[in-house]
């Protein structure tokens, strides 16, 4: 984005600052198309089953368990370093990529293609709203060097739900009303949560890989009842005080 505006020389920190302040981007989700529609596969936790994922047009069915989740969706590529001096495998090296497939493996041998759906909030009268939308492809993950990652938009569509949640942007953040987090989420001890727990890292996070101090509620995680959640600039959501959260509730 910085690169296409202006012909001198990109200013990456001024767009990245608008970016921060006028963008909430949720975390993507795998796809599996019907019709003309893309329903995303969502996680959530059961007390019984642990992790199962629901297509989004099927909440009231038991979903698939993460184990055979993963076993449709994910696929191993294989690769090595070679070794100048042999033109072969280098010794130690061999090693698999973990990768989502381009298309899904099904029970009936259909072929159908694998995508993603997210949600990007922009606020009204930004003026990095159209180079948003110029925006084509993205690449993804850490080995995009090898040509992996890359993904293309098919669709761009209004809505005024994210992931079927109702959204307030009363606020400087959005604010979603909804039981289960579909981010990494903040949450403090006072709200029952039952799920998973994860410490993240990462390279926005300073110089070198640096880890946070507490560990964040996994994707899926569900509180003991629906309640509201700020749409950070960083992706993650942080639930709000229960008074806002309730207010929320109401007005929607």
């Amino acid at each position: 984005m910085a690169r296409r505006q202006g012909t001198g020389f990109p200013s990456y920190e001024e767009v990245g600052e608008a970016i921060r302040r006028d963008l909430r981007l949720t975390y993507l989700y795998p796809a599996e198309q019907t019709g003309n529609n893309w329903q995303a596969w969502l996680p959530r936790y059961e007390p019984r089953q642990g992790l199962v994922w629901q297509r989004e047009d099927d909440q009231d069915s038991n979903g698939l368990p993460d184990r055979v989740m993963r076993s449709r969706l994910l696929v191993a590529r294989p690769g090595t370093a070679i070794d100048p001096a042999s033109d072969a495998a280098a010794e130690g090296t061999l090693r698999e990529t973990e990768c989502m497939g381009e298309h899904w493996r099904t029970s009936t041998g259909d072929v159908k293609p694998v995508g993603l759906v997210g949600y990007l909030l922009v606020r009204e009268g930004s003026g990095i709203q159209g180079a948003v939308e110029e925006v084509e492809e993205l690449f993804l993950g850490g080995d995009t060097r090898y040509g992996l990652g890359r993904v293309r938009r098919v669709a761009w569509d209004s809505t005024a739900r994210v992931f079927s949640a109702p959204v307030s942007i009363e606020n400087t953040d959005p604010a979603l009303t909804t039981e289960r987090v579909l981010a990494h989420a903040i949450v403090p001890d006072a709200i029952e949560m039952r799920g998973g727990l994860e410490v993240l890292a990462g390279w926005d996070r300073g110089v070198g890989p640096r880890s946070v101090n507490s560990a964040y509620w996994r994707p899926g995680s569900v509180a003991g009842q629906p309640g509201g959640w700020r749409l950070m600039d960083s992706g993650l959501w942080a639930a709000l005080p229960t008074k806002e959260g309730q207010a929320i509730a109401r007005a929607s």
